[in-house]
């Protein structure tokens, strides 16, 4: 009877107590995001590494060149692509970015120094033996105009991660280059938002880990107040082009994928190409804001390729 009695009170007891330890339901996962692959618009084996594409005010696409061809391409959906200039012949521009009078500033990692190219194609040498440590830097890579007339450019010292931190430099337009920043570990893509008044740079921090970080420019140009807008995994963070949105766009290179990026961090759309060697991304200008063009290249680097997808939300240029 004692036996009974007992074996009656554990089972009123673990009855009483069941509905507490009921284990939860787990959280469903959040969705994924739908992959919209790019449509490749062009190709050719000359190009190697394309890089830096960027839109005149006539909607010619310039993008560079780091194959047997090392110069600048201009394309046109109508004209297809011809070469515009040859420049860099260690090897081919880094990056280039267009102002409102249509001129052409661009990087050359190879002979280290930033030209501009007038639209009638003089090419004039804007910097030089600039390096705050030669032994270290990589050569410049991405640029931007700001509206100040400054060129701001990146030069990582080291792509993923290898090197304590990159340095990110300003010209002015009288000529003098100085440091900005350079407490960014692997700079590499850089852009500024629609206001003009914050530059947005991508840097990797280590072999698939990229981090995005805002910094408001002073009214002299200098570097102000600094945020960390997104750490993104699975990502050699290269360049990045802004929507009317205020999202950022970066392209992550050896992934084949940009990613769209909302104020809070999160990513909130995704592009694929079939290359993976993705390099960096544009919008469109005018009646063509909604296209993002993109470049890239197979990993050996033989073939250069350049990419278009239709967006949910137009660039603001």
């Amino acid at each position: 009877m004692l036996l009974r009695a007992a074996l009656l009170v554990t089972a009123l007891t673990l009855g009483a107590c069941a509905p507490s330890e009921r284990p939860r339901e787990a959280a469903l996962p959040a969705p994924a995001l739908p992959a919209q692959s790019a449509v490749m618009i062009a190709s050719d084996p000359t190009w190697g590494n394309t890089e830096g594409p960027a839109f005149d005010s006539k909607g010619t696409l310039f993008f560079c060149a780091r194959g047997t061809f090392k110069g600048i391409v201009a394309w046109t959906e109508k004209e297809g692509a011809r070469r515009h200039v040859a420049i860099d012949a260690i090897n081919g521009p880094g990056g280039l970015w267009i102002d409102d009078q249509d001129q052409i500033f661009v990087t050359g990692p190879g002979e280290r120094k930033v030209w501009k190219v007038t639209p009638a194609r003089k090419i004039s040498v804007l910097a030089s033996g600039f390096e705050a440590d030669p032994k270290q830097a990589r050569g410049p890579n991405d640029l931007v105009v700001a509206p100040n007339k400054s060129v701001y450019f990146t030069d990582p010292n080291g792509f993923y991660g290898d090197a304590p931190a990159g340095t990110v430099y300003r010209l002015t337009p009288e000529g003098k280059v100085s440091v900005f920043d350079n407490t960014i570990v692997g700079p590499n893509g850089i852009t500024i938002s629609q206001d003009g008044k914050t530059l947005i740079i991508a840097g990797n921090v280590a072999k698939s880990t990229s981090k995005i970080t805002k910094i408001l420019l002073q009214e002299d140009g200098s570097a102000g107040a600094r945020s960390e807008l997104a750490t993104i995994e699975n990502c050699v963070a290269d360049g990045m082009d802004v929507d009317s949105a205020g999202r950022v766009w970066l392209a992550c290179y050896s992934f084949g994928t940009a990613y769209r990026i909302g104020p809070e961090g999160r990513i909130e759309e995704i592009l694929t190409t079939a290359q993976k060697a993705l390099t960096n991304c544009f919008f469109g200008r005018g009646a063509d804001q909604m296209n993002l063009y993109l470049t890239s290249s197979d990993m050996e680097r033989v073939t250069g390729y350049v990419y278009k997808a239709k967006v949910s939300t137009p660039g603001f240029r």
